[in-house]
């Protein structure tokens, strides 16, 4: 069992205490120990005043969620009050967090799961991982795990993993979309010739796991508040400015994309063609994708997404349920290279199905 020196807890007093920080003899059933208390807020609860402390022990306990303790006085041995600790390992009390956490300790007063969510709560767009819960309250992985799934059905908090368990409150992935929303805004007024911001960079910012990340940016996406390309994010009313040469390039790029059909439009050709830099030819490229003017097939190949649209009338007219590769690069004039990345992009858009040596037409 992790020891700690320093806890939260609530404590009703036998006589109104006026000192702070106070010094007592705590005692537990197994030990009696000097220890300092600082008074952090007093509680009327069923008309009896209660204390909400942090408790500094002169050596460390092992403390778990609602264990019951007495305070006496270190002089005389008199008993000052009786006391439940709420947080075994309660972090540095802060006075302009304070509202805040007397909600935390409050929280911590009820149930298991109360408490389960409180500490989820609290925690805040970082989430709760399996070791926490289990040091705080000593409970069984089979009976958070039960506890989690209530919540979840609840709607109250979200599983990221099940083993070991690591969940996040609805409240927490909230919050965190907000500020990301925030951090995006202020991103594209410095920086409006930029497709977005990178999501390690956003991950970074916020100091949160991967996972939780990816959730936040998925229900983003869902709600169309954010467009994600090439691992940038970037606001879905967002678009990049453009210099009038630039403009020039993209009408350029887009005819050379139609007229060229698929088969000879690679990436490091019109990067050398118009003679940009990865990262311009990446930008031209993101505006025509947004502008749904090309799609980005496989291997660094462009199609134009007229050209595509054909292609995809022509097998839907075809008159078969079944498209042999021989018929397809009849239908396109495109050789067996060409032919196989396009199909399986076909396949992706679910536009027909890889049945052994042919496709079936959806």
């Amino acid at each position: 069992m992790t020891k700690t020196s320093s806890f939260d807890a609530v404590v009703e007093f036998c006589d109104r205490v006026k000192e702070d920080p106070l010094s007592v003899l705590l005692c537990t059933e197994e030990i009696s120990v000097s220890a300092s208390l600082r008074l952090i807020e007093d509680q009327t609860i069923a008309g009896k005043i209660n204390t909400f402390v942090q408790v500094y022990s002169a050596q460390p306990l092992s403390l778990k969620w609602k264990q019951t303790f007495t305070i006496k006085s270190p002089d005389s041995g008199e008993v000052w009050g009786e006391g439940i600790v709420l947080d075994p390992y309660a972090e540095k009390f802060i006075r302009r967090q304070k509202k805040r956490r007397i909600q935390y300790l409050q929280d911590l007063r009820g149930n298991e799961k109360q408490m389960l969510l409180a500490i989820v709560q609290f925690k805040g767009i970082h989430g709760v991982q399996e070791k926490e819960i289990i040091r705080f309250g000593h409970h069984s992985k089979a009976y958070l795990l039960d506890l989690s799934q209530e919540l979840e059905t609840e709607g109250r908090i979200r599983i990221l993993e099940f083993s070991p368990l690591f969940i996040i409150s609805q409240t927490g992935i909230a919050f965190l979309c907000e500020k990301i929303l925030s951090f995006l805004g202020q991103f594209h007024e410095k920086h409006p010739g930029d497709m977005g911001i990178q999501t390690e960079k956003i991950r970074k910012r916020f100091d949160v796991h991967s996972r939780i990340l990816t959730l936040a940016l998925k229900y983003l996406t869902q709600d169309g508040q954010i467009k994600v390309l090439d691992d940038h994010v970037a606001l879905s009313s967002f678009e990049m400015a453009l210099l009038p040469e630039e403009e020039k390039i993209l009408d350029r790029l887009e005819e050379m994309c139609l007229k060229d059909k698929f088969q000879s439009v690679s990436l490091d050709e019109l990067q050398r063609s118009f003679r940009l830099s990865s990262k311009r030819m990446n930008k031209m490229l993101t505006l025509l994708t947004e502008r749904k003017k090309i799609v980005l097939g496989k291997n660094g190949f462009i199609l134009h997404s007229r050209w595509l649209d054909e292609v995809i009338q022509k097998i839907r007219n075809f008159g078969k349920r079944e498209l042999t590769v021989t018929e397809f690069k009849e239908m396109t004039g495109l050789t067996r290279k060409y032919a196989i990345p396009l199909l399986e992009l076909l396949d992706q858009m679910g536009i027909t199905r890889r049945r052994g040596s042919s496709r079936e037409i959806l």
